[in-house]
């Protein structure tokens, strides 16, 4: 992409703002009812009031569990149901801007344009209203609930279709070996994401994005040796990824002077494909390599990579079809443990206390899930221990929400999405909690580099000032010893003059890890400026 392309990053980030802004102006297109006839069931205020706007107050409300920590509705029918046509009344405001007038007014509207495209395609629009409930099941464990809704029948767009149209059974739950400590699963229609996007882009009617698009193809072919089509056709609609701690393996992972140990790892990332188009290409790609064992085992094939390292952890990259899954593992041990929990003469995840106490009231159907266990938290408390001040306050931060876990699925209902939960933190702590960790964290933002940079000028005003101490020093060996332009002293002739202490010391750099003068500074011969070896581009005399 060209420098016009990059133009169009600050415009969309405009009108990015502007929808946040659209999102807040009342929908003057609607009329609402007359009082008492107007709003939803439910809608009826304690002093008796209807609401004079319709909303999806009962929809939303009736699946949600009362009495408990955390209980929120907000309508968003009025803000968003005109959202794509509000962008485009701030069209003309943004093409008087310097930028936008730059690119032209007609290229400016065609952005607005696609945005608005974008917009009424995604199906945002028609939310109705969110919701969210939490509810302790016993002290420090909760059961919490997520909606975003729309009414039945209006479920056309990207955000309702691209990531599962239809609940269906979690088989992925059946792939997690027994020492899981993370594991997520999506429903994802890469196919028609990618078809969205082109399609919107292509509205621009830019010449340069067009002929992106138009090469992109085949550049996709020239690195890869796979058709972009057979790719995207082969793939099967969702992904995932595993990490697993072995605790029967500690492993030491050396920190510089320290280490620590924690549980061996393993990872897996996997894809559902709907044929061997993948794998048959990185077998072609990989024929040859010296490093690389391929094996085919009761009709299944994969594809290992060695790696002559000498690495703390089992780390040998396998490619491997798992029934409907195309699974890359961090070893070949981590695919036959999968392999042996789907084909049950293994016990996985699912058979443990842990998770029977975590799917309780939690769907057995829907279109992702996402799983962490208390075994991952207590990894992280162990394995920062004694690392450090900056390790220890991470340490302390998770550690106030320690062992950490959760498990939830997410359902594509006809009523919009429903996401179930049952974890250690409820919905209002998260809330509550948040945003104080932003906010910390634009303190931070602000404070840190600011301290850096203090402590950064800092280290070079007092090495300058050391510089001259030396070549001060310098001159005066050179005077009261008669010494010409072209003679360099030595560390022990200088000392005598530093005028540091009783018998003078020698000076460092600040910022010398080593802390000697030697690795600190270069003297120089009695004509030249003394040098320092740590920073020289800012640790310089004028």
């Amino acid at each position: 992409m060209n420098a016009r392309i990059l133009k169009l990053v600050p415009v969309s980030l405009l009108i990015g703002a502007v929808a946040l802004l659209a999102g807040c102006k009342k929908n003057e297109g609607s009329t609402p009812p007359s009082p008492g006839t107007g709003g939803t069931a439910g809608s009826r205020g304690s002093a008796g009031i209807v609401s004079a706007e319709k909303n999806s107050f009962s929809q939303v409300t009736g699946k949600l569990d009362k009495g408990g920590s955390f209980y929120l509705y907000l309508s968003t029918e009025q803000a968003l149901s005109s959202l794509s046509k509000t962008i485009g009344t701030y069209s003309n405001m943004f093409s008087q801007m310097p930028a936008a007038q730059e690119m032209g007014a007609g290229n400016v509207a065609r952005i607005f344009q696609v945005v608005g495209g974008l917009i009424k395609d995604s199906g945002v629009e028609h939310i109705s209203g969110f919701g969210a409930s939490s509810i302790a099941r016993e002290p420090g464990f909760y059961y919490s609930k997520m909606i975003v809704h729309h009414y039945e029948g209006q479920a056309d767009g990207a955000m309702w279709s691209a990531f599962g149209k239809e609940a269906h059974s979690l088989k992925e739950l059946d792939l997690l070996p027994e020492n899981t400590a993370f594991a997520v699963y999506a429903d994802l229609d890469v196919p028609l994401v990618w078809k969205t996007v082109e399609s919107e882009l292509k509205q621009l009617h830019l010449p340069e994005v067009d002929q992106a698009l138009a090469a992109f193809p085949e550049q996709f072919k020239s690195r890869t040796g796979m058709s972009l089509d057979d790719l995207l056709g082969s793939l099967g609609g969702g992904y995932g990824v595993i990490l697993t701690l072995d605790e029967s393996k500690q492993v030491t992972v050396p920190l510089g002077v320290s280490t620590m140990q924690i549980p061996d790892p393993g990872l897996a990332i996997f894809f559902k494909v709907k044929n061997d188009a993948i794998y048959t290409r990185v077998d072609q790609l990989t024929t040859g390599n010296p490093l690389v064992a391929k094996m085919t085992e009761n009709g299944m094939k994969t594809i290992s990579l060695s790696l002559p390292l000498p690495l703390p952890i089992s780390l040998s990259p396998t490619l491997g079809r798992i029934g409907d899954y195309l699974f890359l593992t961090s070893s070949d041990k981590l695919r036959q443990d999968i392999l042996a929990v789907q084909t049950g003469k293994k016990s996985g995840y699912k058979s443990t206390a842990e998770f029977k106490k975590l799917s309780q009231g939690v769907p057995d159907e829907g279109n992702n899930f996402v799983l962490i266990t208390e075994k991952l938290g207590k990894t992280v408390n162990q394995a920062t221990e004694g690392m450090g001040v900056q390790a220890k306050n991470f340490h302390d931060m998770w550690a106030s929400n320690a062992n950490a876990f959760t498990y939830s699925v997410s359902v594509n209902g006809p009523e919009g999405w429903e996401s179930f939960a049952n974890g250690s933190q409820s919905v209002g702590s998260t809330a509550v909690v948040m945003p104080a960790v932003a906010a910390g964290g634009l303190l931070a933002a602000i404070a840190i580099p600011n301290f850096v940079r203090a402590r950064t000028t800092s280290q070079q005003n007092a090495c300058i000032n050391n510089l001259r101490i030396i070549d001060a020093a310098k001159q005066q060996w050179a005077l009261e010893n008669h010494k010409q332009s072209s003679d360099t002293p030595t560390p022990q002739d200088l000392q005598p003059y530093m005028g540091r202490g009783i018998a003078g010391e020698l000076p460092v750099c600040p910022a010398d890890p080593m802390h000697t003068f030697q690795t600190s500074y270069i003297i120089n011969n009695v004509g030249t400026m003394p040098t320092c070896k740590v920073v020289p581009a800012t640790h310089r005399l004028p």
